[in-house]
């Protein structure tokens, strides 16, 4: 049985939190998002959040803890926390997790590249017969 989400946190509930959520709302390209949050936020402030968005993706997709504090260098009990809110919080972070599985482009991490396959050495070149 699926449990209700506990809903917004009424001590949330703001008119600047609302004035937040709606300029966030505005925002209409990861660009302005890029450059809104380099306004609002530090750098470390924004890599935080990203990070731990990192560990709810990682937390849903069944990861251990080990893994993902060895991947995301975030502490225990940050994952703890996230995992907390996972299951028993409003379900921001499974909507969000949700839509961006649906656009894997949009919002995720890039990989690296794969390594090349290394060549197979070649022999030396058979002289090309003239006709």
């Amino acid at each position: 049985m699926r449990r209700q989400p506990a809903g917004v946190n009424p001590r949330l509930r703001d008119p600047l939190v609302d004035q937040l959520v709606h300029a966030m709302l505005s925002l209409r390209s990861a660009e302005e998002c890029y450059r809104f949050l380099e306004d609002l936020c530090t750098i470390g402030e924004v890599r935080a959040l990203a990070a731990r968005l990192e560990v709810a993706r990682l937390l849903a997709a069944g990861r251990t803890y080990e893994e993902i504090a060895r991947r995301t260098g975030a502490s225990s009990a940050t994952i703890s926390r996230v995992r907390r809110f996972l299951e028993y919080g409003a379900d921001g972070y499974r909507t969000v997790l949700g839509r961006l599985a649906r656009a894997p482009r949009q919002g995720r991490p890039r990989r690296s590249p794969r390594p090349r396959r290394p060549q197979r050495p070649q022999g030396p070149r058979r002289p090309q017969a003239r006709g």
